[in-house]
């Protein structure tokens, strides 16, 4: 009979923990701190995978080798820099970041591959600062199943705008851009004619949508004369330029990654192109002016973060000295920054979500962003239903001479209805 009752009482131990430890892929039960409280108050917590008491585990993927890499290496350390700033000051609620980093070569099929690793082998709590059109749109069916939040990615594609949910990007999409570089050329520079020399794939097209929507909207289609497409492996321009030389445009808009618009642009001072031209923030970085040299002297670039090189940028300031700090070898650009941006976005949500560190609850945090400008990137805003990022830009002119290449602003942030 004892025996009986020892086993009767083991069995409901066991049952109590069962209950208890609680199931579920993703996310465990625990409980809010409840000293001296009345049990009926006690708050139930869900902590989300990748979070304990003491870290946050979250990952990111880009290309950090192959001809991109010049791109996704200083972004991944503008993340890293930021997170060990704030490490050191003790992390965010007690909780210290911990990044999982992931190189998929700028390749669409290996981002799948290494975004499946780091949710269910990893076990991370949500995806920051992934780089590349093509890794971004390759995971985005996945991670969208998934429902893991994704804060920054690194491409303008307007799909993550419309996916909205579990999707916060802070980069201005291809459309919205392609749709202000338009609208500068004509009501600024009273351009007559334009040329647009654009990459065939998701970004150079967006970017061509925008253009078209505004010329239209404005009763002004007849003014893009050319459009003329180029493929990301092309190395040979001189046909492109030929074509573009031929309508003799007021300003010819140039939509492609930096290993291409370089090429162009020495093609086009080869040729004797004088037109004015004019191309997207993917280029708002010297690398271009370092490639290009004279023949990048005057072009105008979009940019959507404020000058890191300006003495009253507190923040910028701030981003500049913790990068040296870190990676003394290494010049801040603004790669860096767009790193530093998707980390400093991400912590101000889990300032906001607390301990309310579920999947669930630290997107409802996210949602409360109302023009946020604490950080280097200005005016965020986040709804249920809205997740544009940032949605004003400004221009700057790349200059080359004895001086070194650098920018100079020549515009205030604008939007479409400025």
């Amino acid at each position: 009979m004892k025996k009986k009752r020892i086993l009767s009482i083991l069995l409901a131990i066991m049952m109590v923990a069962v209950l208890l430890t609680g199931c579920g892929n993703n996310e465990k039960d625990t409980t809010a701190e409840n000293k001296g409280k009345d049990e009926s108050n006690v708050e139930e917590v869900k902590l989300a995978q990748g979070v304990t008491d003491n870290t946050i585990k979250i990952g990111t993927i880009g290309p950090t080798s192959g001809p991109i890499a010049m791109v996704g290496i200083p972004m991944l350390h503008g993340m890293e820099a930021y997170f060990n700033m704030i490490n050191e000051q003790g992390g965010i609620n007690g909780r210290k970041i911990e990044l999982v980093a992931k190189d998929d070569e700028f390749k669409a099929d290996l981002a799948l591959q290494k975004a499946e690793e780091l949710v269910e082998k990893d076990k991370v709590f949500a995806i920051v600062g992934q780089l590349g059109t093509p890794g971004c749109l390759g995971t985005l069916d996945y991670f969208q199943e998934i429902g893991i939040p994704c804060i920054y990615q690194g491409t303008g594609v307007s799909a993550f705008a419309q996916a909205k949910g579990n999707y916060f990007p802070v980069q201005p999409n291809y459309t919205f851009e392609g749709s202000l570089i338009v609208k500068y050329a004509v009501s600024e520079l009273n351009a007559k004619s334009v040329v647009l020399i654009y990459g065939n794939d998701d970004s150079g097209k967006e970017g061509m949508v925008g253009i078209k929507e505004y010329l239209k909207e404005k009763g002004k289609e007849d003014l893009l004369k050319e459009e003329i497409a180029f493929n990301l492996e092309d190395v040979d321009f001189s046909a492109h330029i030929q074509k573009a030389k031929a309508q003799n445009p007021d300003v010819v808009i140039v939509l492609g990654y930096q290993k291409a618009v370089p090429g162009i642009l020495l093609e086009a001072k080869k040729q004797g192109l004088e037109s004015q031209f004019m191309t997207s923030y993917i280029n708002a970085d010297v690398t271009m002016l370092d490639l290009a040299k004279e023949a990048a002297n005057g072009v105008l670039v979009t940019a959507w973060v404020p000058d890191i090189t300006d003495s009253n940028n507190e923040a910028a300031k701030q981003y500049i000295e913790t990068f040296l700090k870190y990676y003394p070898d290494e010049t801040p650009n603004a790669f860096g920054v767009a790193g530093w941006v998707a980390a400093e976005t991400f912590v101000e949500g889990l300032k906001r979500a607390e301990n309310n560190l579920s999947w669930e609850g630290f997107i409802q945090a996210m949602e409360t962003f109302d023009g946020w400008s604490d950080g280097i990137a200005k005016g965020i805003t986040y709804t249920s239903d809205r997740r544009n990022g940032v949605e004003k830009m400004y221009f700057m002119k790349a200059i080359y001479d004895f001086n070194g290449p650098r920018y100079e602003t020549v515009t205030d942030f604008m939007g479409l209805d400025d």
